[in-house]
Parts: structure tokens; C-alpha cells; sequence
């Protein structure tokens, strides 16, 4: 059995001292491969890679599990005089105390305690420990520095882990090695922070990958242009994504669902097939870094004038359109008799505007009337726009950008909605 968590070893002799915690493979088993040879505890920490020792039966005096719902244990050792105190996932450090308590019942059941375990097995099945000698074939597993990284980077097939990953993984990168789909063991490593997936074949992404915690994700180079998106809907991808690069993927489209990434402040998606922008972009308070190269963009949203970017790059688009680059849409009079009458999601997210409803603070009006306000364009007096009442033009837009990259002989076209007419003679 092996458990691995962060430790802090504490002698009793010595008194005060650092307590500070290390990364730690915690393995249970026999100490050689003598038959007589007692159960033990090896402790394998990055500094220590051979190992301490401690003998399992007649050698524990208690074990401290009032925080084993934090996933936090302590175990106190007469010799020698340590208490390790263990810091790990509750569910394998439950998992970890149900073998040791095996070890130190014969098999037995415990007495019951606001604090005891369920036997992982039947009494009568024997309890089978692997041995902790640190052989050739062994050593990999448990002392091998791979183990207690935070850090892996795959640059070939030979190198994937066969295993999994540690789980103590803070960067992944998997890059170049043809992948052709996500691989679920990901979704484990709980402390990964930044992964790169880029220039495999991936052709989606689960909706699960949005439950990590990631700061930095790079998955271009990839085919997903099919892909649905759906992961960024998960609230921890949303409060943690700051940097997000989905260039080189044949997108035809930006994804809509992008603008609930609210912390998100670099944005790369170069080398696609994006023609136009959405115009909730704006929404994206925190965004700084905007990398759009190589598209096929010809306008931009006139909202985009909220965003305050330190960078945009709009090189290689087709920004050097004259006059109207979409079509007026403004009803005539002969075609009022004709429209359909408003949905009731467009009638109710009207009536918030109207009321002057605080919308931006989850649970005051319902999910779908929310995402209709997001997701509605502006108009340049700051109410968002429906598809009843849609007037499009445009105009050369000025940006509030310290850097702004286009081509030489390019202008920077901004479409523009109007929600009635009043405003649409404002400009002109």
C-alpha cells in the first residue's frame, strides 16, 4: 500500500525546531522478504530516498484521526520517538488507515469509535503486504524522484507514464506526441495548475476537465473545431482560468462560453478560421492580452471599445473592408406585420433592464435570462440589443489599447447594433 501525501516528522526528544512538510511517499509492507520479518512503515521523502523505517506492531502508541475529515492524520511511534504528521487526500488516507489498522488487528475489526474505519475485506481473507526492500525493479516505484515531482513535460510516446501521473503535479506538459484523445487519469491530479496538451490530435475535451483548478491551459495545435465547449460552464475553470491559447485548431468561431472564464486575462487564438467576434467579449473585465493573427476577421465588435487591453494583435485578417461590412437589418414598415412577436426569454430579460434589476449577482433572475443578457450585443448607450430590435453598421473603431497590431494599410472596422432608431441618429 502506498499513500502519497505531504509529512512533517516531529522528534520528541529534541525540543522546538522547523516543522515543515515535505512531499512524501508513504508505503506499508513487509521490511524484507524474510518470512519473519515484521510489517513496517517507510517513510521516502526527495531529501531521503532510501527510506526510514518503523516497525508497525507493539511500536504505535496512538493515532490521531480528529481531522481525518481534512484529510490530516498523526501517527505517534515509540521508536524512534517521531509523530509523523500526515497531510493527504481523504480518501486514499482513509484508504491507507484501513490496511494499518488490518496490520494491527490481524485482520480484525476495531473497536467501534466515532472515528473507525470499515474493513476494506472479510476477516477470513489474508492480508497480503508487499515487501519495502528497495530493489532494481522496485526502486521505481517507490524512490523514484518522478514520483514527488511537480513538474512533467512528455515530448515522446516512449515517456508517457504507463501508471498515471503523480499526483503531486502542478505543471503537465504533453506536447507533440500525437495524442488523439484526452486522458481521463488528468482529472486526478487535484494540485494541477497549469497543463499543455499542445500540437496533438485531440478532437474534444470533456466537460469534467472544467472541475480543475487550472491557471494556464494550452491546448492549440489540436482538431477542435467539432469541440462543444462545455467544460468552461464549471465554476472552478471559470474563477481560476488566467490564461487560455486554443490557436491552430481550424475554429470557425471564437466559443461564446469563453466570456464566463471571468478571470481569464490572456487570450491566444491565432492560425484559425474566425470571422467574427462575439460582441459579449466585452464582459471579460480582466482581459489584457488579446492574440487573433492570422483569421479572417473583418470587423470587430464596437464593444470591444470597454475592453482595457495592454495588447491586441489583429495582423493577418481582413481589416481593409470599405463601408458596410453587414447588412442593415432595420425593419420597414411593410415588415412589422410579418415579425414574430418576442420570446418570453427576450420578453422577461427586457423587463430586467426595465426594472433595473441587479442581473450580475447569481440567483436573482433564472440561468436562461442571465445567459441572454450575456450573451446580447450592445449598443453604444449600454443596452444590450435583441434579435427584435437588431440595426448593424459600422464605423472605424479607436481602441483603449497600449499596443494594437495590424497591418500596415488596415483599419480597424467595428460592427455596431442599435437598439432603435434614436440611437442609430446619433452617429450619423
Amino acid at each position: 500500500m502506498k499513500l502519497i501525501c505531504e509529512t512533517c516528522t516531529i522528534n520528541r526528544t529534541v525540543p522546538g525546531g522547523k516543522r515543515a512538510f515535505l512531499k512524501t511517499i508513504l508505503a506499508i509492507g513487509k521490511g524484507s522478504e524474510r518470512k519473519g520479518d515484521e510489517t513496517k512503515i517507510m517513510l521516502i521523502t526527495s531529501s531521503n530516498k532510501s527510506g526510514t523505517k518503523y516497525n508497525v506492531l507493539n511500536n504505535i502508541t496512538k493515532i490521531f484521526t480528529r481531522f481525518l475529515d481534512e484529510g490530516k492524520v498523526t501517527i505517534s511511534f515509540i521508536t524512534p520517538a517521531h509523530d509523523v504528521q500526515i497531510k493527504s487526500d481523504k480518501v486514499q488516507l482513509m484508504a491507507f488507515l484501513k490496511v494499518l489498522k488490518l496490520v494491527l488487528t490481524g485482520g480484525g475489526k476495531l473497536a467501534n469509535s466515532s472515528h473507525s474505519i470499515m474493513d476494506p475485506c472479510p476477516p477470513s481473507v489474508p492480508l497480503r503486504l508487499p515487501c519495502l526492500t528497495v530493489g532494481k525493479k522496485k526502486s521505481s516505484i517507490l524512490d523514484s524522484p518522478s514520483v514527488l515531482s511537480t513538474k512533467c513535460i512528455i515530448t515522446n510516446r516512449k515517456d508517457y507514464p504507463a501508471k498515471g501521473f503523480s499526483r503531486l503535479l502542478v505543471t503537465l506538459q504533453i506536447s507533440d506526441i500525437k495524442l488523439t484523445r484526452f486522458d481521463s487519469k488528468i482529472l486526478l491530479l487535484q494540485k494541477l495548475r497549469n497543463l499543455s496538451l499542445s500540437k496533438n490530435c485531440i478532437r474534444t475535451l470533456p466537460r469534467t476537465l472544467g472541475q480543475l483548478r487550472l491557471n494556464e491551459l494550452d491546448i492549440s495545435g489540436n482538431n477542435l473545431a467539432d469541440c462543444k465547449w462545455e467544460w468552461l460552464l464549471e465554476s472552478n475553470i471559470q474563477s481560476s482560468l488566467v490564461l487560455l491559447n486554443i490557436s491552430d485548431n481550424g475554429l470557425p468561431f471564437l466559443p461564446i462560453n469563453v466570456i464566463h472564464a471571468s478571470q481569464l486575462e490572456v487570450l491566444t487564438a491565432d492560425n484559425n478560421h474566425i470571422r467574427k467576434l462575439p460582441f459579449a467579449l466585452c464582459n471579460l473585465s480582466r482581459l489584457r492580452i488579446l492574440s487573433l493573427a492570422s483569421n479572417c476577421i473583418d470587423a470587430v465588435p464596437e464593444s470591444f471599445s470597454r475592453l482595457r487591453l495592454d495588447r491586441i494583435d489583429l495582423s493577418g485578417n481582413e481589416l481593409h473592408s470599405q463601408g458596410a461590412t453587414v447588412q442593415d437589418l432595420r425593419m420597414n414598415a411593410s415588415d412589422t406585420q410579418h415579425h414574430q412577436p418576442s420570446s418570453l426569454f427576450e420578453l422577461a430579460a427586457r423587463t430586467v433592464i426595465f426594472k433595473k434589476i441587479p442581473y450580475t449577482f447569481p440567483g436573482k433572475i433564472p440561468f436562461t435570462v442571465l445567459e441572454l443578457l450575456r450573451r446580447a450585443p450592445l449598443c453604444s448607450c449600454g443596452r444590450p440589443c435583441f434579435q427584435s430590435k437588431v440595426y448593424l453598421r459600422t464605423k472605424v473603431l479607436k481602441l483603449n489599447c497600449s499596443c494594437m497590431v495590424i497591418n500596415s494599410n488596415h483599419q480597424l472596422w467595428a460592427d455596431c447594433v442599435y437598439c432603435s432608431e434614436k440611437c442609430l441618429r446619433r452617429l450619423y
